[in-house]
């Protein structure tokens, strides 16, 4: 039982990170100042990276359902 636990305390660790890293950018998006004189940014350009994005949160989402359903079925057991 405690390699279970110790691989839980591993996981909330790595998801401490995460959430770290996370508002990290954000805070960091969040202040950052525009290009008034920039070109613009087309919109295939910025529906592609939306989609990149929101690809990267569904993947990121499912390997953490994926690892918590795993553990899940092996306290189960």
């Amino acid at each position: 039982m405690s390699a279970v636990r110790t691989s839980l305390q591993r996981l909330t660790a790595a998801i401490g990170s995460l959430e770290t890293s996370v508002d990290m950018l954000e805070n960091a998006k969040m202040g950052e100042q525009r290009d008034m004189f920039a070109a613009p940014v087309s919109n295939e350009n910025a529906n592609e990276a939306k989609l990149a994005a929101s690809q990267n949160k569904k993947a990121m989402a499912d390997r953490l359902d994926t690892a918590i359903e795993k553990v899940e079925k092996m306290l189960a057991q």
